[in-house]
């Protein structure tokens, strides 16, 4: 009790130094960060810079980072994740459009496009700037971080050389953030209000989820007892949040939009229809991964208890078996699921309506096929020697009783 409390203190705290920066600095911050990016040249040192910490690294932090999570831990430490990354981008699509903060080089080539020595820009976007995506989704290594600590491998080492390993993987896993946060401005991306704003949001989440809910920590079916007690409440706060979303992306609008929209044609050879608030209404469905998520959940606990109410254990510890069925389930019920999200990049930008309604549908079935029928199915497929075996078990001993 007294670790979260202090934890909430801390909490709280971030959350007045990330608003307080935005209300009292943030136009001081945009100012500083436009003259520095004006003299830096994108070349050399910098340009591997970015590529393997902002590109490679965050990226594949994300990508292996699930799978790791998903092969070697219980179903609500994936869900835990999933919900974190999912609820960071989240975050960020409601303040980018309520912001509509631009971007560095939008200004830069405002006041001096015609000038030969402003470099030009290594990365086009078309969003609100503020605050700066990678910033918040980069905070994901501590979460990867915390996973590591309570890791088998981590838990076998003792003494002096355990505590050595936990704060020299914390040192790099903090460094990566920088490096990530930094190369943002020094490509001229984003500002250093916008990068601050979006680190700190990161953190308070990690918070929140890894240290003061401990979701992840609790036992599975503690987990899912607790899940079936707000399933009444979370699907309409999510698809509120959603409505709210979306309202913003499409109504809000930069006083200077017209400008940095001939900026970005100029420069970057963008279309009008992949400019600013539609983005970030299309990235909001993203929360309809976590509400189809959590009536998979749902589906799947319900499922078990009918079926398999003795032999709860098999779907609970899925992936404590053999490795080859574990392996086969996570290609299974997270593979097959993302065929379906990635149809909607292949609809052209102009019917931005009908992207928005199937990326929610496709992000809805998403989330329940990999959570729900996929994982239901999977466990039974490749694990049903496993769970037959147990039931000749129970029948034998059965037997035995009435002898």
């Amino acid at each position: 009790m007294k670790k979260k409390l202090i934890l909430t203190i801390i909490l709280i705290i971030y959350l007045i130094i990330a608003f307080g920066t935005e209300a009292l600095y943030r136009n001081k911050l945009y100012e500083i960060s436009v003259e520095y990016i004006e003299k830096i040249k994108q070349e050399g040192f910098f340009h591997i810079f970015y590529f393997f910490w902002s590109m490679i690294f965050l990226y594949l932090m994300i990508i292996i980072g699930m799978q790791v999570t998903l092969f070697f831990y219980p179903i609500n430490t994936f869900f835990t994740h999933v919900s974190i990354q999912l609820i960071l981008i989240f975050i960020m699509c409601i303040l980018k459009s309520l912001y509509s903060q631009q971007r560095p080089f939008w200004d830069i080539y405002l006041k001096k496009g015609n000038e030969t020595h402003i470099p030009s820009p290594t990365e086009c976007d078309g969003e609100f700037g503020n605050p700066s995506g990678h910033s918040l989704l980069s905070t994901y290594i501590l979460c990867l971080w915390d996973l590591f600590l309570y890791s088998g491998f981590f838990n076998k080492i003792e003494g002096k050389k355990k505590i050595f390993i936990k704060y020299f993987t914390l040192f790099l896993s903090i460094m990566c953030i920088i490096f990530i946060t930094y190369s943002r401005v020094n490509r001229q991306i984003h500002s250093f209000n916008q990068i601050i704003f979006g680190t700190i949001l990161g953190l308070s989440v990690y918070f929140i989820f890894c240290h003061i809910l401990e979701i992840n920590k609790t036992s599975t079916e503690k987990f899912f007892i607790f899940l079936d007690n707000f399933k009444y409440y979370l699907i309409p706060i999510c698809i509120l949040l959603y409505t709210i979303s979306l309202i913003l992306g499409l109504t809000i609008h930069n006083e200077k939009e017209k400008e940095y929209e001939a900026i970005l044609e100029r420069y970057c050879n963008y279309v009008k229809e992949q400019l600013f608030g539609k983005n970030t209404g299309l990235n909001s469905s993203l929360i309809f991964n976590i509400v189809g998520g959590y009536i998979g959940l749902l589906f799947l606990n319900y499922k078990i208890n009918k079926f398999y109410p003795d032999n709860k254990n098999i779907f609970y510890n899925w992936n404590k078996g053999k490795k080859l069925n574990t392996f086969k389930i996570v290609l299974f019920s997270f593979l097959l699921p993302t065929i379906l999200p990635a149809l909607v990049s292949l609809i052209p930008h102009k019917y931005y309506v009908l992207k928005v309604v199937l990326n929610n549908i496709f992000f809805l079935l998403y989330g329940f096929l990999s959570m729900g029928l996929c994982f239901y199915y999977g466990c039974v497929l490749f694990k049903k020697s496993e769970i037959s075996n147990e039931e000749k078990l129970l029948i034998s001993n059965e037997e035995e009783k009435n002898i």
